[in-house]
């Protein structure tokens, strides 16, 4: 069986060939701080056959172990338009995607338990994801070994050289870098085929929260409040039943925060108002909605206190408030902060206009870079700035898609550290096309898709096996994983400058980065012989 070893920063795809860059060994070459864990990939020549088992063994020091990951390509049916979501004209777009849609690429991480038996797919070379996980009390050195993959009875032996750094990175309950990925709960039930809140839905909602904490999320959105309505219709009280079932699991869990959902948004983005979400004709500055809001924050409040989360509760109040309605959002805060004593506001923000109203800001990395002076001016006396990426903007702008280079999927958690800000948020971390599981552009109610891979970083593994509710890491999935590890990476070597610097030679912006795999792999490298 032939193989090929690639980064885990480059993406690959079925018909990538195994010819092998003159020079380079087809040898692992890992470093890695303690703590933490270091990736690659390896496609091989072999076509899996139905019934193919993969044993995976490895001979490496103590302290370290091997996770493995059968790839399976998923399919691009559209490429990323340059301006918004997707489109069919490759000519408008060819001067920034990797490849002309539609295309496969290896990117859905099935997860292998020991003699696992692969899965067939068109196209099946047997492809893997290989993650080197090092303890954080593994000796430091420079070690060779081998990872053995049995594939079908053929034995396939990958060499690995690990340098492991005497650097240690903070577990997540200590890391100095937060991150959220909205979890549909309503969605992720019916994604599963089990009732939402059942035991068998507790079940799976633990599958995906061990997930979101491996993939270093600490800060957990729960359900919102759901409106109780008398036979007219008109609401009387809101049940918090939900939310209180998803937040105790997930403080159990190990989350450092969870935030009670959002409560209302604009109908047009640059109108003055603010609409409760479940009275969509109900503006948040009316009697009414002041009504409804004040019993909303008391009963919220009320779950809370009888839970003892007010250490560990943030409120979102909105997705996405802009300039226009600036003003009507400073009025809902206020409601909120009335019911809710010390209570802090966590949002996704498109404005600089709400000072004293929100404590976290989450800003689009568009809006952080064109008001960037103002954002600074608020870093500055200590407000704490988050950004995150979403379906807008599109083209080249680094964001977590398909047919952009793998890199930008890990590089805006670098951003992030250069800019100061303290966490990362994305809205898709497991929407999906019903067409298909292994299709990637999203669609949305008037059949317009989001760029691809936009919508979701894990894959369902029900859409793959009706007997497996876990969720598959998506390739880009790990590279967001990577991304929270090297922030720690940067803030320990307690020379801000001198990171910034590293972090310059490979993106400056958003907008203005270099796409190689390479020149990621060799700035983390130097990273961490600066740290040793």
């Amino acid at each position: 069986m032939n193989y090929r070893i690639f980064s885990a920063n480059e993406w690959v795809y079925p018909d990538t060939p195994l010819t092998q860059t003159e020079g380079i060994p087809n040898t692992a070459v890992l470093y890695s701080a303690r703590g933490m864990d270091t990736c690659f990939q390896v496609l091989t020549d072999r076509k899996i056959a139905l019934g193919d088992r993969v044993c995976v063994t490895a001979d490496l020091p103590d302290g370290v172990s091997v996770t493995v990951e059968q790839l399976l390509p998923a399919h691009v049916g559209e490429n990323s338009a340059a301006t918004t979501m997707t489109t069919t004209d490759y000519e408008s777009v060819k001067h920034f995607v990797t490849r002309r849609a539609p295309f496969d690429v290896y990117e859905v991480c099935r997860p292998l338990d020991r003699n696992s038996v692969l899965t067939t797919a068109e196209n099946g070379r047997a492809a893997f994801y290989v993650r080197v996980n090092v303890a954080r009390d593994t000796v430091p050195g420079t070690y060779t070994g081998a990872i053995m993959l049995t594939v079908g009875g053929e034995v396939l032996t990958l060499p690995v050289s690990l340098k492991i750094y005497q650097t240690v990175v903070p577990p997540l309950s200590h890391a100095q870098f937060h991150m959220v990925n909205w979890i549909y709960y309503d969605t992720l039930a019916a994604q599963n085929g089990v009732e939402q809140y059942s035991n068998a839905y507790r079940d799976v909602l633990r599958a995906y929260l061990e997930n979101e904490l491996d993939m270093r999320n600490d800060y957990l959105m729960i359900p919102s409040g759901v409106p109780v309505r008398d036979a007219d219709g008109n609401v009387i009280d809101f049940d918090f039943s939900g939310a209180e079932f998803v937040g105790r699991l997930a403080l159990e869990m190990g989350f450092k925060y969870i935030m009670g959902g959002f409560v209302a948004r604009f109908r047009v983005w640059d109108e003055p108002e603010q609409y409760l979400l479940w009275d969509r004709d109900v503006g948040t500055s009316s009697i009414e909605g002041y009504r409804q809001l004040k019993l909303y924050f008391t009963r919220a409040w009320e779950s809370v206190c009888r839970n003892g989360w007010q250490e560990q509760y943030m409120q979102c109040l909105v997705d996405e408030p802009q300039f226009p309605n600036s003003l009507s959002y400073r009025a809902l805060s206020g409601i909120a902060r009335s019911r809710m004593p010390g209570v802090k506001i966590h949002d996704p923000v498109e404005t600089t206009d709400i000072g004293g109203a929100i404590d976290v800001w989450a800003v689009k990395q568009a809006v952080y870079e064109k008001y960037i002076e103002d954002y600074r001016k608020l870093q500055d006396i200590g407000e704490e700035i988050w950004l995150y990426t979403c379906g807008f903007p599109a083209g080249a702008t680094m964001n977590r898609i398909l047919d952009l280079p793998l890199t930008v999927s890990r590089l805006p958690m670098w951003l992030c550290y250069k800019y100061g800000a303290k966490g990362f948020l994305h809205w898709g971390y497991h929407l999906h096309n019903p067409e298909g599981p292994g299709e990637t552009c999203y669609r949305i109610a008037d059949g317009r898709a989001y760029p691809p891979g936009n919508s979701f970083c894990v894959y369902n593994g029900y859409d793959f096996d009706p007997d497996d509710k876990r969720p598959y890491y998506a390739v880009r999935g790990h590279a967001q994983r990577l991304g929270a590890y090297d922030y720690e990476l940067f803030s320990l070597l307690g020379d801000r400058a001198c990171a910034v610097a590293l972090i310059d030679r490979v993106c400056r912006s958003f907008d203005d980065y270099d796409p190689s795999a390479a020149l990621l792999d060799s700035v983390r490298h130097e990273l961490l012989e600066m740290l040793g």
